[in-house]
């Protein structure tokens, strides 16, 4: 029996002995990809919600196994969780971003040699977020803004804090595309 500390490499203080024994583990894998569907499953229905409640067209989604877009009018909301080969930070990090623009096109099929073509403005990212996750095992799972040290959200909370993002962004696009009336 070991009756001393096993001493902490340098790489692993940064993020704390049980954080990086959990999120270093196949074990964490499964739970990563869990609660990435969860926050995807949640952003897309919050979006439907936000554009019913909002009265304007549903929204245009596109999922992948670390990547979901969800389109909404003049604003988009891309979400991806990013994985390095050594997963430095462990669970590697969330980008989260919101984009006044076209992101997620809707497919229509243009001829080559149509004529000329209305090519859109390219995006304009108006907020980003970059989180790291935090979990000592499944049911800590917390992803943070700025760092472990920062408030956690769980994924349902993170949906939330999103939308609410994308919300105002869309609120933003429809105040600045309303035409003016001349001044007198």
């Amino acid at each position: 029996m070991i009756d001393h500390a096993t001493p902490v490499a340098p790489s692993d203080i940064r993020f704390g002995p049980d954080r990086t024994n959990f999120l270093t583990s196949h074990r964490a894998q499964s739970v990563a990809a869990r609660e990435f569907s969860r926050l995807t499953d949640a952003v897309v229905a919050l979006t439907k919600r936000a554009a019913t409640l909002g009265a304007c067209e549903p929204p245009t989604t596109r999922l992948s196994p670390d990547r979901c877009i969800v389109q909404l009018g003049p604003v988009a909301l891309t979400v991806a969780h990013i994985r390095t080969g050594n997963d430095v930070p462990p669970g590697g990090q969330l980008l989260c971003i919101i984009w006044k623009g076209i992101i997620a096109a809707r497919g229509d099929h243009v001829p080559e040699r149509s004529g000329a073509r209305r090519v859109p403005p390219p995006p304009v990212s108006v907020w980003e977020e970059s989180m790291v996750v935090s979990a000592a095992s499944e049911t800590t799972w917390h992803w943070h803004p700025n760092g472990i040290e920062s408030t956690g959200y769980t994924s349902p909370e993170l949906a939330e804090r999103c939308v609410e993002q994308l919300q105002a962004a869309f609120d933003t696009a429809q105040r600045d595309d309303l035409p003016t009336a001349p001044l007198s």
